[in-house]
């Protein structure tokens, strides 16, 4: 039998433009192995486009029913028996249990190490992860709708964070300010650049993004950035806006962050 291949980014997205096209009946078997590009799948079944990751025919879950059941069935929140590398809790837990919150980082922390991952590296990631859950908290107008979601495997961390609110164009243009951002591409690296902010450049805000990819230094890292039509992708051990890649894609709801770090 052909090796099955693994649903990545890429291969996400041009499962999507199949749907997009009629052509979804065509799509080869895929195996989940990243926890993002199904967190993506789900926000693209929020359209319609896409059916939920559980309920495409061409898709093995390899392990991840548990998790995508909890999340789709609006549960608070949901961890892995026995700690065993897998989590997510909702954002609205995180503004009203700080304690949850706390444990919940813990259990994250602990994965992280159990990857592989030495202990400083493994605080910056805490802290990055902690960085794009307040970004949510503060910018999306649904911060109850959103979610983290983290994943381990030995040698490899990751951490994805979605919302269904009101993404990085509307959030921007809210502030006369940025009046003059049209497209979403445009609005996805504008909000990535240090100082950016639907709060205005007066405000000296927006500094969030740019301690994530100081928190990110040094690692083998992959980001994908999606809001609205379009994603920012970087990858590498120095991820800046420099070597971005933004493109196009079929229309997703809100905003979601995907961070994937190797050994």
């Amino acid at each position: 039998m052909p090796e099955v291949a693994s649903l990545t980014f890429a291969a996400l997205d041009g499962i999507a433009f199949a749907a997009s096209r009629g052509r979804l009946a065509d799509t080869p078997e895929y195996s989940a192995t990243d926890l993002g590009p199904l967190i993506e799948m789900l926000q693209l079944a929020r359209t319609g486009l896409l059916p939920p990751p559980g309920s495409a025919p061409w898709l093995r879950l390899n392990g991840s029913e548990a998790i995508l059941r909890a999340i789709a069935g609006n549960a608070d929140g949901w961890a892995s028996p026995h700690g065993s590398g897998t989590g997510f809790l909702g954002c609205g837990v995180v503004q009203t249990e700080p304690k949850r919150w706390t444990s919940f980082k813990l259990e994250a922390h602990k994965a992280a190490l159990t990857a592989g991952f030495p202990p400083q590296a493994v605080s910056r990631l805490m802290g990055a992860m902690g960085e794009i859950v307040d970004n949510v908290l503060e910018h999306s107008e649904a911060a109850g709708a959103g979610f983290v979601v983290f994943g381990s495997r030995t040698g490899s961390f990751e951490f994805a964070v979605a919302d269904d609110g009101i993404g990085v164009l509307a959030s921007l243009r809210s502030n006369p300010e940025y009046a003059y951002l049209t497209d979403e591409g445009d609005a996805l690296q504008c909000a990535l650049t240090d100082g950016e902010s639907r709060f205005g450049r007066a405000a000296k805000r927006g500094t969030g993004f740019s301690t994530l990819f100081r928190s990110l230094v040094n690692m083998n890292a992959s980001l994908r950035f999606r809001s609205g039509d379009h994603a920012l992708s970087m990858h590498g051990t120095s991820p800046t806006l420099v070597n971005a890649h933004v493109a196009r894609k079929p229309r997703a709801p809100g905003f979601m962050v995907s961070v994937r770090c190797a050994i």
